[in-house]
């Protein structure tokens, strides 16, 4: 990997000065699963200074709050995958980080850094959308905040400089008989680049009527997206095979909606359909 120079600032206020003091691009280095691979494919950041970040103590550590579970940017896929709180208050994030890559890739892969590298495939994206992620960053030393969709612009693309630094993602922390899922299409078993994600989740009152449900689907979409008008189907209502056809109906109607006409829309559409349908179906009978 070649650069213009390299740093290892100790800690996050020592970072943002660093940050104000470079000039030219600069790269923030966390856990580089992307970032050594965009490297070994050309010199694109050989006028680039490296600032490595990975284990800034700040940006480190789950912790519960009261509605709300905050997740240091610097975290781990395995450690998000492992963590007590999250397998029992946001399971959906756990399931999708243990379909990243492999072992060693989420042992160092951080959630900032798989956010921040806006892939439309990455897994966490439509895990993170259910779960109405908040993006927590430091603007010239400033404390920002922005939705995860409007964080991301496009492919491969957020709105964020290249001195902005993450601190942490917020998300919800779910009450308790929360029923989640997240699938994972791709083309082998392991180590597969999706094709195709689905994140959602599901509250069913004492009546048995839905008072809480998201539903997305990822690695078809530029970016990450959530809807409330499909969500509204089921709100308020006892789940019946009508509502879940209307639901994967709609939903696999936003492909090229959204994404346009492409060669995989032929595939993806019904797949999404059937898949939603199939997922919805197996969730409230096992409920």
């Amino acid at each position: 990997m070649k650069y213009k120079a390299y740093y290892r600032p100790q800690s996050v206020p020592e970072t943002v000065e660093l940050l104000a003091s470079l000039e030219g691009p600069v790269v923030l280095f966390a856990g580089g699963t992307d970032i050594l691979i965009y490297a070994r494919e050309d010199d694109r950041y050989a006028d680039s200074s490296i600032v490595n970040i990975f284990g800034l103590p700040e940006l480190q550590g789950i912790t519960l709050l009261d509605d709300e579970i905050r997740i240091g940017a610097g975290v781990t896929h395995t450690e998000i995958e492992q963590s007590p709180i999250i397998q029992k208050y946001a399971k959906v994030l756990a399931d999708a980080c243990r379909t990243i890559g492999s072992l060693q890739i989420r042992d160092h892969a951080t959630i900032a850094g798989n956010i921040c590298n806006a892939s439309p495939a990455a897994d966490s994206l439509a895990a993170l959308a259910i779960l109405d992620a908040k993006i927590e960053y430091l603007h010239e030393g400033k404390p920002c905040e922005l939705p995860l969709v409007d964080l991301i612009a496009k492919p491969y693309k957020t709105v964020l400089t290249d001195r902005d630094l993450v601190t942490c993602i917020r998300i919800r922390r779910l009450p308790e008989g929360t029923q989640t899922v997240f699938y994972k299409l791709g083309r082998r078993k392991a180590l597969a680049i999706s094709r195709m994600t689905i994140a959602l989740l599901a509250h069913r009152a004492a009546d048995g009527t839905v008072d809480d449900f998201n539903i997305t689907v990822g690695a078809t979409f530029p970016k990450p997206y959530t809807f409330p008008e499909i969500n509204g189907i089921l709100l308020g209502k006892k789940p019946d095979p009508a509502r879940i056809a209307e639901i994967a109906q709609a939903i696999s109607a936003k492909i090229p909606e959204i994404a346009g006409i492409r060669k995989s829309t032929t595939f993806k559409q019904p797949v999404c359909r059937n898949m939603t349908a199939r997922l919805l179906n197996e969730l409230f009978t096992e409920a």
